[in-house]
């Protein structure tokens, strides 16, 4: 575990009675395939100056508790404990092999002065710890959860090692899968279980050269390990038969040689993995925007290992969300789609829904479940996001403008009744600001923002949403200034009021014309696109441009300027009849 060529390296000294910091994995750590997690924890000495106070250690049991006790009943806070007792660094790591992971696992003792007991606890729970320098401990005890007791007697010089598993039934079972919860309160405890071949251990004899770190003693830091100061284990998951995944790496210390004595010191805990995620990709199918409501939609997921390894073995299951359960972060939670599907060399896809009815966004959400002779090896997955994952019914654009919306499509009777113009805008205008700007159509980039137009000087619609005039959120869009700072199209924009009018001309010269409704200012990040972008069963008009201060960095205007302006009348240079307007009161 030490040198260039070993796991860790370069640990840095404390300032200021600090502990010394970390080592860092060397690179053959890092490019070695097998290894899955590693973990090296530096636990403060009672001699310690850290936030939480000066001469003690933050990691003490401040409540009487002995292996086996309830996870969330533990308290923790800063304390002091007995030299022996004290734990200094202390690591693991696990390795993938052709079957079920290894466990390795080591740590190096304060003091040999007088009996010491370590206890190293590799937990299937994520456990962790409340926030602030005194709290309990957050987790659960789940069957096949293992311990392995390390015993100094003899005054410390004679070493002696004995694993424990955890049980939730009474002995002789059976038991459980591993990885069932099972706090105590009933039959649940830890068993001494002995199974040849699955234990290896050892302590040094002689005395040994510290590692690639900061080594200590009571006398301060040290260069070198006196004789049974270093022990090192390893636990065989394929002899041991265990087939859960381990998540957390929790040593402590006891008062005495029992089991069942007071735990004193404990470090960490600590994210230690023995199970390989899975890589997943996802798409959904149908993608894109502007959808016919009930369209027909499917997911596709590939489950990948590591490069070179296994192909992982299990099942997928699909869930889809419906738009007003879509996050920014894609689906979170679902419906189920059908039954799990098995995977065929990585590959699924699921059943196919019509649940498409409402409009706004939908998005898939995939969970892997291992099987087979992936059991034990790959963790259980799951995928969503916001892009291939997604697509958007009866919203123009972009897809996550229907994020959050569940509304019934307008009738087919309401959008056969306009009277509207789908002619497209050839020019706008703002005759109180004196804007008479050209207007091309634009569309959405990669990452299914909109597009802006090619010339400072002209306006941009979005030709995938509706035309200006038809029912539905028509949106164009101005650059406020170029890049040598002259003012742009919307340049003055900002100084619109509310009753203002906008003209937009289209190709076969009607022209349309609209009043504000309503201004508002976001920051970019911010904009409300359903607002803006999504449907309505009105024929409104909004205009977009940049405000606010330019941020040097990226290159862009901290805020967006979006004015909303709604159809008044419709003029026709042809004959000079206005066609009737259709007004409906409820819009988005």
């Amino acid at each position: 575990m030490t040198g260039t060529g070993g796991l860790f390296n370069c640990g840095t000294p404390g300032a200021s009675g600090a502990p010394p910091g970390a080592p860092a994995l060397t690179p053959a750590a890092l490019a070695d395939p097998s290894r899955i997690s590693s973990t090296f924890i530096v636990d403060p000495l009672s001699s310690d100056t850290t936030p939480c106070g000066v001469s003690n250690d933050p990691t003490t049991f401040t409540t009487s508790v002995k292996n086996g006790d309830a996870i969330n009943g533990i308290t923790f806070g800063p304390g002091n404990v007995p030299n022996k007792n004290d734990l200094d660094n202390v690591y693991a790591v696990s390795h993938g092999t052709s079957a079920r992971p290894e466990l390795y696992f080591g740590a190096e003792r304060l003091s040999d002065n007088g009996d010491s007991h370590i206890d190293f606890e590799f937990l299937q729970s994520i456990v962790g710890l409340t926030a602030g320098c005194s709290g309990n401990f957050i987790g659960h005890r789940t069957e096949g959860d293992l311990l392995v007791a390390v015993d100094f007697t003899g005054g410390g010089g004679t070493a002696t090692n004995a694993l424990y598993q955890w049980h939730c039934n009474a002995e002789p079972g059976p038991q459980p899968a591993d990885g069932t919860v099972c706090d105590p309160g009933g039959t649940a405890h830890y068993q001494q279980i002995t199974i040849p071949g699955s234990t290896s251990f050892t302590v040094n004899v002689a005395i040994v050269a510290c590692g690639g770190w900061i080594c200590r003693d009571t006398a301060g830091v040290t260069t070198q390990l006196a004789p049974n100061d270093f022990l090192e284990g390893g636990l065989d998951l394929t002899v041991l038969n265990f087939t859960g995944c381990f998540h957390t790496f929790l040593p402590h210390t006891r008062t005495a040689q029992s089991f069942s004595a007071a735990l004193t010191d404990f470090a960490g805990p600590s994210p230690l993995t023995t199970c390989r995620t899975p890589a997943m990709t996802t798409a959904s199918n149908p993608t894109g925007f502007n959808l016919a409501p009930g369209v027909v939609a499917s997911d596709q997921v590939n489950v990948q290992g590591p490069p070179g390894g296994p192909t992982p073995q299990g099942t997928v299951a699909f869930f889809l969300c419906a738009p007003t359960q879509v996050t920014a972060g894609g689906c979170l939670t679902g419906n189920p789609v059908g039954v799990g599907k098995p995977l065929i060399a990585g590959a699924a896809t699921s059943d196919q829904s019509t649940a498409t009815s409402s409009l706004g966004t939908y998005c898939w959400r995939a969970v892997y479940t291992p099987g087979g002779a992936s059991i034990g090896v790959f963790d259980t997955a799951a995928h969503t996001d916001a892009g291939p994952e997604c697509f958007a019914v009866g919203v123009p654009g972009p897809p996550a403008a229907g994020r959050g919306l569940n509304l019934p499509m307008p009738p087919p009777a309401f959008v056969t009744a306009t009277p509207l113009s789908d002619d497209a805008p050839a020019e706008v205008s703002i005759p109180a600001l004196g804007i008479e700007a050209p207007v091309e159509s634009v569309g959405l980039l990669a990452n299914g923002a909109m597009a802006v137009p090619q010339f400072v000087s002209d306006a941009g619609w979005l030709g995938s949403g509706p035309t200006p005039g038809s029912v539905g959120n028509a949106v164009i869009a101005g650059h406020l200034d170029g890049t040598t700072g002259q003012p742009a199209a919307f340049w003055a924009l900002s100084r619109l009021r509310l009753g203002d009018a906008i003209t937009v001309i289209t190709a076969s010269g009607m022209r349309l014309r609209f009043a504000v409704v309503r201004i508002g200012r976001y920051d970019r990040q911010d904009v409300p696109l359903v607002a803006v972008f999504g449907p309505s069963k009105q024929a409104n008009l909004n205009l977009l441009t940049c405000a606010g201060p330019y941020l040097e960095g990226r290159k862009t205007y901290r805020d967006r300027l979006v004015v909303f302006t709604r159809l008044v009348g419709v003029d026709s240079d042809a004959t000079g009849i206005e066609p009737p307007v259709t007004h409906i009161k409820w819009n988005l």
